[in-house]
């Protein structure tokens, strides 16, 4: 009797897990703000994120391919691979994300 009550269980168990989660963004208010241009190679819109090769961020970090997090889904709506962007990265210990996103 038990395992027939299990299996009746598995398909809403399976439902519950494939649901689409919204994801999660909670930083807090940034400490530093930099400016990003770059090119958008990859998205992942179940965790909205976007792998971007961006140009040197002055005062933070050299050219290179990162992936960032864009908590507003207004912003992450705007991006399309290989689209040139602007943002900005904010910085909070070791949480960085996008906002302000346009595209050239």
């Amino acid at each position: 009797m038990k395992r027939r009550n299990c299996l009746a269980f598995l398909p809403l168990f399976a439902l519950a897990c494939t649901a689409r989660r919204e994801p999660k963004f909670d930083y807090g208010e940034p400490k530093q703000r930099y400016q990003l241009r770059g090119k958008v190679l990859r998205l992942r819109p179940e965790a909205r994120v976007a792998s971007i090769e961006h140009e040197k961020i002055e005062g933070w970090m050299d050219a290179m391919t990162m992936e960032f997090p864009i908590p507003r889904e207004e912003d992450f709506a705007k991006l399309k691979e290989g689209a040139v962007i602007r943002a900005t990265v904010n910085v909070n210990d070791l949480n960085y994300w996008l906002t302000g996103i346009t595209v050239e």
